[in-house]
């Protein structure tokens, strides 16, 4: 439409009643203002003539100035900031394209905007850091949404971890973030605990199955995606992911066999350096190498239950012997060895754990069946 429309033409519009010639006016003079062959002249008065329109009554107006000046470089940066505040309809294609705004104007923006221009800045390219840790402290549900969408947005893990202390709890932004590889080790646990509590206190759950047993049903299931994690996680992420599941209250007995019994040494070796506050590479030595003896003096260190100590102890042997290569076993056979060292035993904490190791063993050989299955379909 620009086009066809001449400087006369333009002039006689900008005095029409009508908001569509208004318009069209509007995006004729943004065009000749960014046309590099426009005169100095011309392009003062026509930065004049934008400056006024840019107050306009009709939104329709503004909205054409907005999208022609969104995205160059040479655009007016006064009738570009002025935009950037305008409504989400006039606004909206200054705050997602216009390379004019700043890091220190799209922080104040998201500080002051409201959801519908959060989200917009939110949608931006090459988000900064700081843009994105502004988003996540002051930004409204649908704008933290966006952000974790972005995956060309340089987001910090603590700027992780606030969206899911703000908004966790939101089934949308929950998924996103646990299909997201940036996401922290320690906020996919808690995401994943959130859901348990979710799912636990459903009211069709509970319905569908008892209270005690949807509790149970939903905490086995919390332990079980818990170890799964560590698959997941760099060593580098060990130590939150301890903290994380000391502060939730699941580093438990129960975790604690899971981990060995599931083949997660390298896990096992820094929980257990981290709870006895012992050197990492002294535990490593000792799990690789040490003795019975000295295995105990660490568990006992750790604060792992005496009642658990054989088990743990018959499951390194069985780890080492597979490292060595004398050995080829997995999560089956290591359970079965710790079975093996408490079978015969009276004592309730024993018989417990046998009934414990029995159900890990059960999901060892599901998933391995599952696996085969797989690989067979394949």
């Amino acid at each position: 439409m620009g086009a066809k429309v001449t400087t006369a033409t333009a002039e006689r519009f900008l005095r029409s009643t009508r908001a569509a010639d208004r318009a069209t006016a509007a995006e004729y003079l943004a065009n000749l203002y960014l046309d590099i062959g426009t005169f100095a002249d011309e392009r003062h008065a026509a930065e004049c003539a934008l400056t006024l329109l840019a107050d306009d009554p009709s939104p329709k107006v503004r909205a054409a100035i907005a999208t022609s000046l969104a995205g160059s470089s040479r655009a007016p940066l006064h009738i570009v900031l002025h935009l950037a505040k305008d409504q989400p309809g006039v606004a909206g294609s200054i705050l997602l394209r216009s390379p004019l705004l700043g890091e220190g104007d799209l922080i104040e923006l998201a500080a002051t905007l409201d959801a519908k221009g959060q989200t917009m800045i939110a949608r931006r390219p090459a988000l900064t850091a700081r843009v994105a840790a502004a988003l996540c402290e002051l930004g409204a549900l649908e704008a933290v949404i966006e952000l974790a969408r972005n995956e060309d947005a340089d987001i910090l893990a603590w700027c992780f971890r606030r969206m899911v202390e703000r908004f966790g709890t939101d089934g949308e932004l929950r998924e996103i973030l646990i299909r997201d590889p940036r996401l922290p080790i320690d906020c996919r646990h808690r995401l994943l605990a959130s859901l348990g509590d979710v799912l636990r206190q459903s009211s069709f759950v509970c319905a569908l199955i008892g209270t005690d047993r949807a509790a149970r049903v939903t905490r086995d299931a919390c332990a079980r995606s818990s170890v799964s994690l560590i698959d997941r996680s760099r060593p580098a992420e060990f130590s939150s992911l301890v903290d994380r599941l000391r502060q939730s209250g699941e580093l438990t007995t129960a975790l604690v066999l899971r981990c060995i019994a599931g083949g997660k040494v390298d896990f096992f070796g820094h929980l257990a350096a981290h709870l006895a506050s012992i050197p990492q590479d002294r535990v490593r030595t000792l799990i690789v190498s040490g003795r019975d003896l000295a295995l105990v003096a660490l568990f006992d260190k750790a604060g792992f239950a005496p009642s658990i100590h054989p088990p743990l102890t018959a499951a390194i042997h069985l780890w080492r012997a597979s490292m060595r290569g004398d050995h080829i076993g997995g999560p089956r056979e290591a359970s079965q060895v710790m079975i093996d060292c408490l079978t015969g035993s009276s004592d309730p904490q024993s018989v417990a754990i046998v009934s414990l190791l029995r159900q890990i063993q059960s999901d060892a050989i599901r998933a391995s069946a599952i696996e085969t299955s797989r690989s067979i379909a394949a």
